[in-house]
């Protein structure tokens, strides 16, 4: 009830807005503000009662200033991602068939550069088993991309693109997650939905979510969601989750809803942990995720009465692993954990997000409650084993056939009707729909004459060239259309995979 009520206050103050231009008699001032006639319709009156005499729009202009900044800082670092992915289907689900089949599947997400050196930010489940990885630019720049590592645990990706030698690429800058709070506006950028860039605002909801989606990929999986009601849908996933200052504060990555579109609630890793991890796979390939040695579990009323506690929060440690770093440092089952360096921990999960940002080997003061007395342990984190995911791109597999369409001679009599002559014409029998030559205008039936400037005439001159083209090369064919009368030449441009 209350998101109706919403949308029907939005729609009476257009109406309102309408009603006083109709009139026209509202006037501006220097401030803003906006006199609202006397004589306004009824349905107004009767719908809002009294009616403020001055309109006042300039914190909304203000506002809207700042979107529009914030917008314009950030785009351009904004990036589109394609990905061709293989997903395997299990033996089981065919039982006709005596072992698995994998199946080749288009998607599309969103990421940010974030390193003058072409890294790019996204999540794990953008680019997870992908083949191949496009990237386009809001300039339009177009680029083949490398995914560097990937971590399931907190559904982070690194990619990277090569830039020409002396080109420049747009750098986001990154913001600082921990000191946002809840109510702050937000802004969600992405490629929702098939719609490229877009930009939509909200505010932060809530802190630490903790909602479970990242267990359907990852067994040890790490979640302090930033929530947000910036509209998120799919296509956003991987994209910048921004301050009014531009700023990244998250990875735009899941949301909660009945219908798999935007209702309100979206989540973003926050930028503080994506970059930590990010850092690792950069430096090392793997993320090296420090172990305390605890099973840990959120404090409720029940506990705070048992270990008298001041309010209901805190991480209850519910067992201690012999051996491990916590066990050393003298940490004890019905311990309280309320602090990781002098800073408050409220949840399980945000425990688990701060201490995910050290690095095995660092030493980390904990302070605890334990039954009413408050403690501090000096702890030197242990490493959990790094599990490396499968390998997210196959470059053997990308070069079978990289140009992503196959010919077949053209029949005589077709070629007798276009005039040309010769044996052995390249005509375009199949284009892949999961391939490079998918997203331009070349189509079945199509002759190709000219091959990057050099005359083709023959399937053999077609093979020879595109020996030489490797991934990320642009292609640029002169083909002849099929058609029933006169063929005029076109210009068929893309990037080979």
């Amino acid at each position: 009830m209350q998101k109706v009520r919403y949308w029907l206050t939005s729609g009476l103050l257009l109406l309102a807005a309408s009603g006083c231009d109709e009139a026209g008699r509202a006037v501006s001032d220097a401030f803003g503000q906006r006199t609202v006639p006397q004589d306004a319709p009824d349905r107004v009156h009767q719908q809002l009662g009294d009616i403020p005499t001055v309109l006042d729009t300039t914190a909304a202009a203000q506002l809207s200033s700042a979107f529009r900044a914030a917008a314009a800082l950030a785009l351009p670092a904004v990036v589109q991602i394609t990905t061709v992915a293989v997903n395997e289907i299990p033996q089981q689900a065919l039982p006709f068939h005596p072992e698995g089949i994998e199946q080749r599947t288009q998607g599309t997400g969103s990421g940010f550069i974030f390193d003058e050196r072409g890294y790019i930010l996204t999540n794990y489940h953008v680019v997870r088993n992908a083949l191949h990885v496009n990237v386009v630019m809001l300039d339009g720049r177009e680029y083949t991309a490398d995914v560097i590592g990937s971590d399931p645990d907190t559904d982070v990706a690194v990619l990277r693109i090569e830039p020409a030698r002396g080109e420049q690429l747009p750098v986001i800058q990154l913001g600082d997650s921990d000191g946002l709070r809840v109510g702050e506006w937000v802004i969600a950028l992405g490629n929702p939905l098939g719609l490229t860039f877009t930009t939509t605002a909200g505010i932060v909801s809530a802190k630490g979510r903790a909602i479970g989606i990242l267990a359907q990929s990852s067994d040890t999986p790490l979640e302090a969601f930033i929530q947000t009601d910036a509209a998120i849908n799919p296509g956003n996933s991987g994209g910048p989750l921004v301050d009014l200052n531009g700023r990244v504060i998250g990875i735009n990555t899941a949301i909660q809803s009945p219908t798999g579109l935007n209702a309100g609630a979206g989540f973003a890793i926050p930028i503080a942990l994506a970059k930590k991890v990010a850092d690792d796979i950069v430096a090392y390939g793997v993320v090296h995720r420090p172990r305390l040695g605890v099973t840990i579990e959120d404090v409720n009323a029940a506990d705070a009465e048992v270990y008298s506690l001041p309010s209901i929060t805190g991480a209850e440690v519910t067992s201690v692993q012999p051996g491990t770093p916590a066990d050393r440092a003298g940490l004890q089952l019905g311990d309280v954990i309320v602090t990781i360096e002098d800073r408050p921990v409220h949840t399980v999960s945000e425990l688990q997000a701060r201490v995910a940002r050290f690095q095995p080997g660092d030493r980390i003061r904990v302070g605890y409650i334990r039954y009413g007395r408050e403690g501090e342990a000096t702890v030197e984190l242990g490493e959990f084993d790094n599990v490396q995911p499968r390998p997210v791109a196959q470059r053997e597999d990308r070069e079978r056939n990289p140009l992503g369409f196959n010919v077949q001679p053209l029949p005589a009599q077709m070629a007798s009707r276009l005039g040309l002559r010769g044996d052995n014409i390249p005509v375009v029998s199949r284009v892949d729909p999961l391939g490079p030559a998918s997203r331009s205008s070349l189509r079945p039936g199509m002759v190709i004459r000219q091959f990057n400037g050099r005359e083709v005439g023959t399937i053999r001159d077609l093979e020879r060239y595109a020996s030489s083209v490797r991934s990320g090369a642009v292609v640029s064919l002169i083909v002849l259309p099929p058609s029933n009368g006169e063929s005029i030449p076109m210009i068929v441009n893309y990037r080979a995979q």
